[in-house]
């Protein structure tokens, strides 16, 4: 049985992060990545512009082919070394294909899996698939394309049902839009978005999307699907509707991939938990990015927060820590911050608590100018969050504001009404530090920044 000083599970964004911050403490230490897919690392978030073919598939790879060479990382990618079982005491991980690797330091970077659903007809059938994954978005178009071709040589369109509007959701059905003749989103609740979007905002965005040939229906779900030959062909709606369909995506939403971690112990909230410096329950045993709980530090929740800044940051300390390195800091927490796009026609940014109760005391401004929708949510002179669609101006000005707890009442009185910048803070300590970010850390530390109250190290 082979032994290596650190083992790592996962090659996404926090897996590689991780390798990285090794690597720069610990030049010779065996390092061992092992992942249930067959490629290298790739940007997760853009498998919706390869099904699209808006971006070539050789063009996801995060790094350069060289990577796991240039830095001694020895591989095992593909199904056969899915990890089955953790022996925290004995320092060992099984995997499916009876191998079992020894440790001297674990990371758990093992991301989401998808929410599973049980809607009878959907199990097993042939024609529905998760969209999580690069193999899943290739072969979700490899299946639309032939039931298209099929539809349209019995005289009719294609449908496909998409059932999820969540990002996931959404961005599966614009690239799916681009293989068949029409996309139908079922949500089960409302609006479509609803983790980034107020009902307002939801139903603006349904709108600019159907001329697309996306159609949202938020406020149902599949009851059963009809299944022949082991495809699907008709669905029933929880509203009464009956559709066929040609192809479904099942996007409902995902979980952290946290099941082998747990079952050797770990502890677990709504994903596994961590300290500040990554550290898991159990010895030795670290994890970052999507399959840890996260403290939103607007509201004190933990909660997964799938990011890829985030995954990046976390698989930083952890790699570091690893590595018996505390250059990096530590994680206390974050909150959302999400920036896409709609067929390069509807932008859409949005930040922090967007949809607040009633009885939180916030307060929700609201700017609408045909397509432009503008939401600040804001509470004891403080802005939590925004909703920029089709408004992108100052975007990362109100992601600062939230960020560093500015106080409203210190900015000028258009921050809302029009689009504030860099001289709309009067403080000209807090002036100098906004024009200056991006600046090394060192100059924060070292300069002028370290005597701001906002700042936090």
């Amino acid at each position: 049985m082979k032994r290596y000083d650190y083992l790592i599970l996962g090659n996404s964004a926090a897996a590689i992060a991780a390798v990285e911050a090794i690597r720069e403490t610990d030049k010779r230490g065996s390092v061992l990545m092992v992942s249930p897919e067959p490629y290298p690392a790739y940007g997760t978030p853009l498998i919706s512009y390869v099904l699209e073919g808006k971006i070539a598939e050789e063009n996801m790879w995060l790094r350069p082919s060289s990577f796991y060479e240039d830095l001694q990382v020895e591989t095992l990618f593909g199904l056969d070394y899915a990890a089955t079982a953790i022996d925290a005491h004995a320092h060992e991980v099984t995997l499916l294909s009876g191998e079992s690797i020894r440790y001297g330091k674990l990371l758990v970077a093992t991301g989401s899996t998808p929410t599973q659903v049980d809607i009878p007809g959907l199990a097993g059938a042939k024609n529905a698939v998760n969209f999580l994954t690069l193999d899943q978005a290739k072969q979700a178009g490899s299946m639309v394309d032939a039931a298209t071709e099929w539809a349209h040589a019995e005289g009719r369109k294609s449908r496909v049902m998409v059932l999820g509007g969540g990002l996931i959701g959404m961005k599966a059905a614009e690239a799916l839009s681009f293989h068949a003749d029409e996309v139908v989103v079922y949500k089960r609740s409302f609006p479509i978005l609803d983790g980034v979007l107020d009902l307002q905002a939801g139903a603006l965005l349904s709108g600019l999307v159907e001329p697309h040939g996306i159609i949202c229906r938020p406020g149902a779900t599949a009851s059963k699907f009809d299944v022949v030959d082991g495809s699907i062909t008709h669905a029933s709606l929880t509203d009464g509707t009956e559709l066929d369909v040609d192809f479904v995506v099942v996007a409902v939403g995902v979980r952290p991939n946290s099941f082998v971690a747990v079952a050797a112990g770990a502890e677990e909230g709504r994903g596994l938990v961590v300290d500040k410096r990554m550290h898991t329950s159990l010895p030795d045993v670290y994890a970052a990015g999507d399959v840890t709980q996260t403290t939103n530090v607007l509201d004190g929740t933990d909660k997964p927060l799938a990011l890829w800044p985030n995954a990046v940051r976390q698989g930083r300390i952890a790699g570091a820590q690893m590595a018996g390195n505390g250059s990096e800091g530590v994680f206390v927490g974050n909150f959302a911050v999400n920036a896409t796009n709609f067929f390069g026609e509807v932008s859409l940014l949005t930040a922090g608590i967007v949809r607040p109760k009633s009885d939180q005391g916030f307060e929700e401004r609201v700017f609408v100018e045909g397509d432009r929708y503008r939401k600040f949510v804001i509470k004891n002179d403080r802005l939590y969050g925004f909703i920029l669609m089709n408004a992108p101006e100052a975007a990362g000005i109100y992601s600062f504001i939230i960020d560093k707890k500015i106080p409203l009442s210190s900015l000028g009185e258009d921050l809302f009404s029009g689009a504030p910048g860099n001289l709309s803070f009067k403080n000209p300590d807090l002036q100098w530090f906004r024009m200056h970010v991006g600046y090394p850390h060192e100059l924060d530390r070292k300069g002028r920044g370290a005597s701001y109250p906002w700042h936090e190290e």
